[in-house]
């Protein structure tokens, strides 16, 4: 049975044919037929100790959810931030970049030109980040497009996954801990922006 999470066009598993015959690849493909990604999310706390504390997030979670929703919920997470807000962005073979400040509702309207590529360009990765001397918030959508979270407020983070009808599952997999095939988005969508030139929209408007 293949995963039953809706992913984004530019991302599949691999076929048996597009992966070499290396004997940890092959049991890696073989498993991620049966691998259990769905919609849901992991959940785990951290720790209150001295290297941890000054870091400034609670809990950290791993957020599974069907692409066409991903933009949906990055959204109702980032209602978990402040009025301030900082983007980070980046190409998948290159370092993250990390924006200057900005009003958290200018930015989610200028970045909602690009929620198609943010969440179906598998060469880019984004997010939005909140850090002071004491608290650290962050979304951030991988470049294998599911959600990574630092949060502070563990009540409303659980309100909105059970808003998303998200329920936290203790063995939930994602597609990038398996052989995928990425391709790019121009290669669907002939409108999309592509990877490189999103990164140099980004990098004008936020560095």
């Amino acid at each position: 049975m293949k995963p039953t999470l809706e992913l984004p066009q530019t991302i599949r598993l691999a076929d048996r044919e597009e992966i070499p015959n290396n004997p940890e690849v092959l049991k890696r493909w073989t498993e991620s037929q049966s691998a259990n990604i769905v919609q849901g999310y992991t959940f785990q706390s951290n720790e209150n100790s001295p290297e941890n504390k000054s870091i400034g997030f609670n809990f950290y979670s791993e957020i599974n959810i069907d692409n066409s929703n991903l933009w949906n919920l990055a959204v109702a997470l980032s209602e978990t931030l402040p009025d301030v807000a900082a983007v980070l962005f980046g190409h998948i073979d290159s370092d993250l970049n990390y924006g200057n400040y900005g009003g958290k509702e200018e930015v989610l309207e200028f970045i909602s030109q690009y929620k198609k590529e943010i969440t179906q360009d598998a060469f880019i990765s984004f997010g939005l980040i909140y850090q002071d001397d004491e608290n650290l918030i962050e979304i951030f959508v991988d470049e294998s497009k599911y959600l990574k979270y630092w949060g502070v407020s563990e009540t409303c983070f659980r309100k909105i996954m059970k808003g998303f009808n998200l329920e936290e599952i203790e063995n939930l997999e994602f597609i990038d801990e398996y052989p995928k095939v990425r391709e790019v988005l121009t290669g669907f969508e002939k409108d999309a922006v592509d990877s490189e030139a999103l990164i140099e929209i980004f990098s004008k408007q936020y560095l």
